[in-house]
Formats: structure tokens, C-alpha cells, sequence
């Protein structure tokens, strides 16, 4: 369990090791003469082009030098990154021949492996990471383990939203959102977040305990903030919500009291599981009830009588979605989801800066090697050029396979089967879809002030 985080003081431009904002926007403000030796090969990274910038990393590497990156995510150690991560270096320097070692840790774990190397002053450590959790995030950038690295690529691009995405530097948003099993219950739909709140509802929401999955208490934090607290007023006020919640019981909040009241209600009703795969394979199996899960986890559905994709209706897109690319309007009142992130950052020890800035800049500007996280709905890059239209991944048909497992076959041409993966893009989850999104700063600032009444709620379910 994460606990309290004191004295942190972070606000939307925090100096993230280089000084991000100032380096992202092309350097001024602190004097080069202050920087290590790290940072100034980073600020020189990001006037690089990727081809300069791999010249760079090949030289710094040299035959034998081996890039040590950990990850939160698998898929950046695939085979598809790693050998185009060994392509584009041997262009420059032939001899080289095992360039990276990728290893993939738990975000707790992750963080404690930054503060060891650093305290130990370890010079060959890891150099690179992506990784997950504002909270534990903000509390990393607050004591200086990060160097802020963005892409030339990435900042030259007109489609990138610099002031969001690039400070800390972000790969992707994740996505969490809510879904629910009406099958042989046509009358059943959640069509407001207030909705889940309701007391017939006890028992029967599935996703994980925020004391055990650190993305899930970010997004409860989260929603304490002023624009959340707005979108949770305009639906409890909106006709749709079905809500039994007395919202006079969190009046000494104050205006925060709609953020309280939903999450004390959402705690209450809460079923909590192991992960989110679990959770999902409950769901898909019990009509009737609601998911507050990862978006993608909905494919690990194995299909059969009782349990398929086919009972799960995703809350914002609704029943009748047939392309995500045309959706006019959200389904659900309030917010439609919560995009946490994958960061992108160079460690402050890093042996090998240079190459840690390409392999970096490789997976966030690359299509080829971003596509091991393109094929899954719910994962968006930052420069959305990058990635895979998916808006139509619910037309297809059911195909037996060999062992007598039944596999859904994807096909655009063929009738829309499965409206849940029929998956808009980021802009449209931002914008119509309304989606909470993943501020570490903020995080960070108010994780005190909300802790308490979470451990609380939680407590009150035993």
C-alpha cells in the first residue's frame, strides 16, 4: 500500500532533472555550466534528429556497451523494438551486437530500484524507464531521479499537445473504463457514472482494490480536483443519474462533497479482485453486473456459452456503437474513463544517455516499433500518427479453431459483431468521452488530503 507522501510541493511546471519545460521549449533559463554531465547530453538529445541521435548512441555504446532499460510494460522489450533498436544502431556501428537489456518490474519495485542505484552511486546501472503511477511518479521527479527527455520528432509534430504530454514526457495514455453485463437483462444500462453509486448495485461492481493497485487510487484522487468535481455535479444533476446517494452525509467538503459522496459510494459497492483479468472474467460471466476495469483486459475473455465479449456493453460507447470513428456523442454522463500514463524518462545516473534518448525517441515517434502496444484498444500514443485504427475492431466474425476454442477473427468488411471494440480515438475519449486524466502533480499535492477518507470507506466494507 502507498502512504503518505509530506512536503511535496509540485505544481504543472515542476523542473523534472533538466529543467523540462525550459529544455522542451529549446533551452534558456538555468546556465548550461549548471547542468551534469547527463543533462547536457539529454538537451543536446532533444535538438537531435533520431538518425543524428542514433550516430550519437552507436558511438557511446561502442561494440560491447549494453542499454539497461525497466519498464512497467513488457511490450517495450519485444523483439520487433529491440532489433529495430539494433538496426538503426548498427547502421552507424557495425560491430555492434546485444545493445539492450530490458527488464520488466512492478512500479513499486521500479521506484526502489531507482533510489538504491542512485544512493549507491551505481555508474552501470539502468539508464532508462517507462513507467507508471503519478503518485510514486511525482515523488521520483520531487527528489531529482529523472532527466525529462521529448523527442525532436515528437515536438515537431503539429498532432503532439506539448503542454499535456511533454512534461513529464508521456509514451501513452492507458485507459480504465466502465463496462457492464446485460445479457438476457435488456432493460439494464448505465448510462451515468451516479448510476454505480446505487445501493442495489452493492457487491456488484468488479475491479481492484486501489490499496493494492496504485492506478486505481490515482484516479480516486484525481477526481478531487476542480474540473472532476464539475463533471461529477453536472451528472447527479443530470435526469439520468439513478443514485440513492445522500449527498447532505459529505457536506462539510464543500463543493468537493459530489467527488466524496461517489467515491464512498463506488468503495462501498465495490467487489475487489487480485487484477483487473479476474475481474473481467467475473464480469463477462455475471449478468447484471459493472466493471471498472482496463479497457483491453475485455479481449483476454475467453469465449464460450456462459462467459464472451458478447455480454459486455462499454458504458460511454453503448450498444448500438458500429464505428468509433463516427460515435457523435458519449453514453455516459460524467466521464467515460480515467487515461493514466506510461512515462518516458532518462535516469540521472544513466550510463548511457545518448542511447537511452534513442531508444526512447524510437518507441514514442516509430510506428513500427510503437505497434506492439497498437494492436490493443485502450492504449493511445501522444503522437497519434503512430498508431492503429481500431475504430472498426468490432466487425469480424467467430471462428473455431483447431483445439475447439472459439476465437473472434477482426475483419472491417464483415458485419459489426462486437460493439465494445469498436474503439474511438484519444481525441474523442478526451473530448466527447469526457475521460478523467492522470495529473501527477496533482497527485501528488492532494494525496493527504484524500488518503484518509479512502482507507476509511474501505475499511467500513469489512
Amino acid at each position: 500500500m502507498k502512504r503518505k507522501l509530506t512536503g511535496l510541493l509540485l505544481v504543472a511546471s515542476t523542473v523534472i532533472g533538466i529543467g523540462a519545460l525550459t529544455a522542451c521549449n529549446g533551452g534558456g533559463g538555468d546556465s548550461s555550466a549548471t547542468l551534469s554531465d547527463v543533462e547536457k547530453k539529454v538537451r543536446e538529445a532533444e535538438t537531435l534528429t533520431r538518425d543524428q541521435l542514433f550516430a550519437k548512441a552507436a558511438e557511446e555504446l561502442g561494440t560491447t556497451g549494453q542499454l539497461k532499460v525497466v519498464a512497467t510494460t513488457s511490450r517495450g522489450g519485444k523483439p520487433k523494438v529491440a532489433d529495430l533498436f539494433k538496426e538503426e544502431l548498427k547502421k552507424h556501428n557495425s560491430g555492434i551486437t546485444d545493445p539492450l537489456k530490458y527488464d520488466t518490474k512492478v512500479d513499486g519495485d521500479i521506484y526502489k530500484i531507482y533510489s538504491a542505484e542512485i544512493a549507491a552511486g551505481k555508474k552501470d546501472g539502468y539508464s532508462a524507464t517507462i513507467t507508471q503511477d503519478g503518485y510514486q511518479l511525482s515523488n521520483a521527479i520531487d527528489k531529482g531521479y529523472f532527466v525529462n527527455y521529448v523527442p525532436k520528432e515528437w515536438k515537431d509534430a503539429s498532432e503532439t499537445d506539448k503542454a499535456t504530454n511533454s512534461n513529464p514526457m508521456t509514451l501513452q495514455y492507458n485507459f480504465k473504463t466502465w463496462m457492464y453485463n446485460n445479457k438476457d437483462l435488456p432493460d439494464m444500462v448505465i448510462d451515468n457514472v451516479w448510476d454505480v453509486t446505487h445501493s442495489k448495485y452493492k457487491n456488484k461492481i468488479d475491479t481492484m482494490d486501489p490499496n493494492n493497485e496504485n492506478v486505481n487510487m490515482d484516479w480516486l484522487i484525481q477526481l478531487t480536483a476542480d474540473e472532476e468535481v464539475a463533471k461529477l455535479k453536472a451528472a447527479y444533476e443530470d435526469s439520468t443519474a439513478d443514485t440513492d446517494v445522500d449527498l447532505s452525509k459529505y457536506a462539510s467538503y464543500g463543493d468537493k462533497k459530489y467527488a466524496y459522496a461517489f467515491i464512498d459510494a463506488f468503495l462501498t459497492n465495490a467487489t475487489f479482485y487480485a487484477d483487473d483479468g479476474a475481474a473481467v472474467k467475473h464480469l463477462a460471466k455475471t449478468p447484471g453486473t459493472i466493471g471498472w476495469i482496463v479497457y483491453s483486459k475485455i479481449t483476454s475473455i475467453g469465449e464460450s456459452e456462459e462467459s464472451s465479449m458478447r455480454n459486455i456493453v462499454i458504458g460511454a460507447l453503448g450498444k448500438e456503437n458500429a464505428d468509433g470513428a463516427t460515435l457523435a456523442k458519449s453514453n455516459m454522463k460524467g466521464f467515460g474513463g480515467f487515461m493514466y500514463k506510461h512515462y518516458l524518462q532518462v535516469l540521472k545516473n544513466a550510463q548511457y544517455p545518448y542511447a537511452a534518448c534513442a531508444f526512447l525517441n524510437l518507441v514514442a515517434t516509430n510506428s513500427t516499433a510503437y505497434s506492439v502496444w497498437a494492436g490493443d484498444i485502450g492504449d493511445y500514443p501522444t503522437m497519434p500518427s503512430i498508431n492503429k485504427d481500431r475504430t472498426k475492431g468490432g466487425h469480424g466474425e467467430f471462428v473455431v479453431q483447431d483445439d475447439g476454442t472459439t476465437k473472434f477473427v477482426s475483419d472491417v468488411s464483415k458485419p459489426n459483431v462486437l460493439p465494445c471494440l469498436n474503439d474511438p480515438t484519444s481525441s474523442w475519449w478526451l473530448d466527447k468521452g469526457q475521460a478523467v486524466v492522470e495529473t501527477p502533480s496533482f497527485i501528488g499535492a492532494n494525496y493527504d488530503n484524500v488518503i484518509d477518507f479512502i482507507d476509511a470507506s474501505i475499511a467500513a466494507k469489512k
